[in-house]
């Protein structure tokens, strides 16, 4: 859409929303997105900074937990016990068994008592030649399906040793397959494998630590932030949530949030999820690479930031209605006045030519409306004008059809006075009479301005037939037209200046008799006509003097006037590159060149 095109009162309003509302709502928009971005930062620092203490505190109990563990494994009673290739019997089996969970226990209570990590459960020994597990919570299990136990699958695959995972306790349920009503809680475990001599593994140890001390642990330190904490894996696995039900499953909320925090390649930072509805800030351990994160609701962090996105929507809003009805008022305020203006312009264009504009205003529209009373009036009498002008040329052309009788009158006269001079042989009137005539019919020729060339030179012939009558034979003449020429049209008043010039300027003074020659050529497929005299001619300084007066365009002398119109006349109507060259020499004659395009009736006439 043109914007020139539109109407007055568009254009007032659409300014005034460049002009006004698209600033405000551009800084409405900075100002919230700079608050927004404020309030996520400082909120960011502070959860990042309560993240990475409870990180760097759990990843040290964690770590002094797997490393007293370990002692356990150097213990030579559970050596002998694991390289034990046969089947212990009852009483071997209540000796040797009841040694390992005093070894057991002992390890549970050296970590109590030295606060290493109070979140710590139980410890798990699996004995593998016996197939019996030993929970330091209870007693032993022997002959089960340890397909179904988490920590002895893990040791019996390389990558799930030596790192911590979530695991289901292991109890008379779980042995048996047996689903409860009961809450069935997690626990975080550590694998070790026991190897012989041959590599094979004889024992796996476990460390379980209760899921509840991680999230309790954030809990105490949380300092009063809000939001959901989380512990991820690498691979998305619920870690540790206030939520137990949801540990050790997988979310689509939490694989797109690990998603985001793998792809970030930072190991803290923030980000909005779920459309910007949550916040997430997250840490990652370096210890066992896992994502400690909390996750906002967007309204508890940004809530008086959205208030005032919503104050701005209203006051934007209220603002634009304020634009619109100060838009509408503005333009009727100076749109009306135009009105009146456009229809009394659309009245002149009716040809009402007495319509006037009435008003009593005192500002610039009353010039304006002043200014079109003026010009209907000037209108108006130039119409008249017109009108009278058209009355007058209609009388003038009647006159001229009354006018157009007397060369047919002066045509019958002279042709009367030649027969009266036949017949009383009296021949210098009669050719003088003749020549006349016929020098009135072609310089009349019907009111024509170009005619051919032949009868422009038939033009200067009967001008020098008189004049040679008047000198009593004393100007002798010459013409040479070329039949191919004789056709071209040319001004009707090519020749006859130059020729009246030769007699008036150049053979009169000779005082004695003198020649003209008009001869007609081609030069470079122009037409070019030479005019030569043997008369008197001209000084240099003469010359001079009337080359420079035949370029001037005007000048009030009057002498050579024919000579310099028909050279404006050639030279408009065929360009500057056409014209007249003068050569004289004083005291031997004078010639003058005309040269002009060449042009038929035929091409003419198209």
């Amino acid at each position: 859409m043109n914007f020139q095109n539109v109407s007055f009162r568009t254009k007032m309003f659409m300014s005034m929303v460049i002009v006004i509302l698209i600033p405000m709502i551009i800084v409405s928009s900075l100002l919230y997105n700079r608050s927004a971005q404020s309030i996520t930062d400082q909120t960011s620092n502070v959860v990042i900074s309560s993240i990475d203490f409870a990180v760097i505190n759990i990843d040290t109990a964690l770590d002094n937990v797997t490393g007293l563990s370990k002692l356990i494994l150097t213990d030579n009673r559970l050596l002998t016990l694991a390289k034990q290739k046969t089947r212990l019997s009852s009483e071997a089996k209540n000796e040797k068994y009841a040694e390992m969970l005093d070894l057991l226990r002992f390890f549970i209570t050296r970590i109590k008592i030295q606060n290493v990590l109070e979140g710590t459960d139980s410890f798990y020994l699996y004995l593998v030649k016996q197939n019996t597990i030993i929970d330091s919570k209870s007693t032993y299990y022997e002959d089960m399906d340890t397909n179904n136990i988490d920590f002895v699958k893990n040791g019996q695959n390389k990558d799930g040793i030596e790192h911590w995972f979530v695991s289901t306790p292991v109890n008379y349920y779980s042995l048996n397959h047996i689903s409860t009503r009961l809450e069935d809680s997690k626990l975080i475990t550590f694998n070790k494998v026991l190897n012989d001599e041959d590599g094979n593994t004889i024992a796996v140890l476990a460390v379980n630590v209760s899921e509840d001390y991680i999230s309790d642990y954030y809990r105490k330190i949380q300092r009063g932030i809000p939001g959901e904490f989380v512990v991820l894996d690498a691979d998305s696995n619920v870690v540790a949530h206030s939520d137990k039900s949801v540990v050790g499953t997988k979310m689509d909320l939490y694989s797109q949030i690990n998603e985001k925090i793998q792809s970030s390649g930072k190991e803290s930072g923030s980000f909005f999820v779920d459309s910007q509805k949550q916040f997430v800030v997250y840490s990652i351990s370096r210890y066992n690479q896992w994502r400690y994160v909390v996750v906002i609701p967007s309204s508890e962090i940004l809530g008086k930031v959205y208030e005032i996105r919503n104050f701005f929507f209203v006051l934007i809003s209220i603002t634009a209605l304020i634009i619109f009805m100060v838009s509408y008022f503005l333009a009727n305020l100076f749109y009306k006045p135009l009105l009146k203006l456009i229809k009394a312009m659309q009245k002149i264009g009716n040809r009402n030519l007495d319509v006037r504009i009435q008003d009593n205003r005192q500002d610039e529209f009353s010039q304006v409306y002043q200014g079109f009373n003026d010009m209907a009036d000037e209108l108006n009498a130039l119409v008249k004008d017109l009108a009278n002008e058209k009355f007058y040329k209609l009388e003038a052309e009647i006159k001229l059809l009354q006018a157009q009788i007397n060369p047919h009158f002066l045509y019958n006269t002279l042709d009367s006075i030649y027969s009266i001079a036949k017949i009383k042989k009296v021949e210098e009137i009669s050719q003088m009479v003749a020549a006349l005539s016929k020098f009135f019919r072609v310089s009349l020729s019907s009111g024509r301005d170009i005619v051919s060339l032949k009868e422009a030179v038939s033009l200067v012939v009967s001008y020098l037939t008189i004049l040679n009558i008047r000198y009593r034979g004393e100007i002798s003449f010459h013409v040479d037209l070329p039949d191919e020429f004789a056709d071209s049209l040319v001004p009707k008043m090519l020749l006859q200046p130059i020729v009246e010039n030769s007699v008036n300027h150049g053979i009169e003074k000779q005082k004695g008799r003198g020649h003209i020659s008009v001869a007609v050529s081609s030069m470079d497929g122009n037409l070019q006509i030479i005019v030569e005299d043997n008369g008197m001619g001209m000084k240099k300084e003469e010359l001079s003097r009337l080359r420079q007066y035949l370029q001037m365009e005007a000048t009030e002398e009057t002498s050579s006037f024919a000579l310099r119109n028909l050279i404006h006349q050639i030279r408009s109507q065929y360009g500057p590159h056409y014209g007249i060259e003068i050569e004289s020499a004083y005291g031997e004659g004078t010639k003058v060149t005309i040269e002009i395009p060449i042009a038929i009736r035929e091409v003419l006439a198209t």
